[in-house]
């Protein structure tokens, strides 16, 4: 048994490498871009162009229902030896005819254009984003195959190609062809067409009648319906707030926000890659004897990293936002503190809100997001209008740090489980305190107060850290003594 659960964690940890290491150089690349980018795209194109974009960010949501989630709690149910292939192949044809439902919303394109911007003319990005949406719904059902599979070579290595794609087109667009505000969006469907033929070579499957199951679609529903209205307050959390700034202060004051939101979207490197390799991970060991003890191991590592990026960023926000943008986008530094530490907030929110999903009690995560949104909501309306950009990040912080306790209390009602989260917690904090007081010092006193809140927090984590580290060594050296063991077995 332990063996196994070693296996499994062994697993987990290449695939969360694989996926940081070739996200983290993508974004790397795309980072020092960002001056690129600040000096070709005025802010009010960034904000007609991040408007559009979280439009889709809502809809995605709304037409998957869930069942992508429901994906991963039903994949691995053992009373059916045939359960995945099932699930597989019965979402696959359920998102082909769902994915024909933004296409047909062009149609309506001009509407939208008009209620988003008081004008019609950016119907033609607002139909390129509807367009990717429907590829993203296509090529789902096959990356959650290869997630679940634990292929995570091959899909670290779909998005590598796709993110450079990404990339290169966004250069092409932006600084060469000069498209402005469509550049971006553009980009996207491409880049998502591209992702579903990739997925399709990779997994080399195609929907079968003969495991299609129309029977189990309704258990699956009955799990996803609860996720529905969720995913409509989780917009409201993350992104709901633009559409107020939209409203009170023009696309210009998006395009400023929406600077501070991708500094934070970088902690996504980290996120998405443990999130991703945490779904196969924890579903499959939870019924292990030493679960609980990995849980609160994965917690603490990636915790430890996050609040490391969220407090490196903070201290020095204004310094990089001053290097890395063109001079019309500098304010956006003022909301780095709070959107940096309300992903990390989120991430953390994501690893103990898993308790929750074993019990299959996806109302608790209805309910935990839903105050958090409507807080967030009810502030934002207060708040927007008269202190902008400033109070739309404080506000975000705040529904994060709902949700998480929230989801905190739920999720140890249902499967109780020592995270540490106390001390978690008690860190980021202290982080966040000395951020506030020091964003407007000196570079040299940022530098000691940085080396300082470092060494602390290497104390505080060291056991976990040591751990980690015994644990990998003792891997990589299982790993070079088997071959060994293979030569002297095939020389015998």
């Amino acid at each position: 048994m332990a063996e196994k659960s070693s296996s499994k964690i062994g697993s987990f940890i290449k695939g969360s490498t694989i996926l940081v290491l070739s996200n983290m150089c993508l974004k790397a690349i795309n980072f020092f871009l960002l001056p690129l980018y600040t000096d070709n795209l005025t802010t009010e194109m960034m904000g007609v162009s991040d408007s559009i974009t979280n439009l889709t960010g809502i809809l995605l949501p709304l037409l998957t229902m869930g069942l992508d989630s429901a994906f991963s709690a039903f994949y691995f149910d053992k009373e059916d030896p045939d359960r995945s292939k099932k699930v597989f192949h019965t979402l696959t044809r359920f998102f082909f005819i769902i994915g024909f439902i933004p296409i047909l919303m062009i149609l309506a394109s001009p509407l939208i254009s008009q209620i988003l911007f008081h004008q019609t003319e950016y119907f033609y990005i607002v139909s390129f984003a509807l367009v990717s949406v429907s590829f993203n719904l296509w090529y789902l059902p096959y990356s959650l195959e290869l997630r679940l599979k634990n292929k995570m070579f091959l899909f670290g290595l779909s998005n590598l190609i796709s993110s450079l794609s990404m990339i290169l087109l966004n250069v092409l667009f932006v600084s060469v062809l000069h498209l402005g505000a469509m550049s971006l969006i553009l980009s996207m469907a491409i880049v998502h067409c591209e992702m579903l033929l990739i997925l399709l070579f990779m997994v080399k499957q195609t929907p079968k009648k003969e495991y299609y199951e129309k029977t189990l679609m309704k258990p699956m529903l009955k799990f996803a319906i609860p996720l529905m209205p969720m995913s409509i307050m989780m917009w409201i959390l993350s992104l709901s707030d633009q559409y107020v700034i939209l409203h009170w202060h023009g696309e210009d004051a998006v395009g400023i926000y929406g600077i501070g939101l991708r500094f934070a979207s970088m902690l996504n490197v980290v996120i998405s890659a443990v999130s991703v390799a945490y779904t196969t991970f924890a579903f499959s060991s939870k019924d292990d004897s030493n679960a609980k003890k990995m849980y609160y191991y994965v917690f603490n590592i990636v915790s430890f990293i996050l609040l490391g990026a969220s407090f490196t960023v903070s201290i020095f926000g204004k310094e990089i936002i001053g290097l890395m943008t063109a001079e019309s986008y500098h304010e956006a530094y003022t909301t780095l503190r709070d959107l940096m530490f309300a992903q990390t907030l989120y991430a953390m929110t994501t690893i103990i809100g898993y308790g929750i999903y074993f019990a299959k009690k996806s109302i608790y995560s209805l309910i935990s997001v839903s105050t958090g949104a409507i807080v967030n909501l009810g502030l934002n309306l207060i708040l927007i209008p008269k202190y902008g950009i400033i109070a739309a990040a404080l506000t975000t912080l705040i529904g994060y740090t709902l949700h998480y306790f929230i989801t905190m209390y739920f999720s140890k009602k249902v499967f109780p489980c020592q995270y540490g989260e106390l001390k978690v917690t008690l860190v980021l904090v202290c982080l966040y305190v000395i951020t506030y007081f020091s964003g407007e010092l000196s570079f040299k006193y940022k530098i000691a107060i940085w080396c300082g809140c470092v060494i602390v927090a290497f104390i505080l984590f060291r056991k976990v850290i040591t751990d980690v580290l015994k644990f990998a060594k003792a891997k990589l050296k299982a790993k070079k003594k088997k071959p060994e063991e293979e030569a002297v077995e095939g020389e015998a």
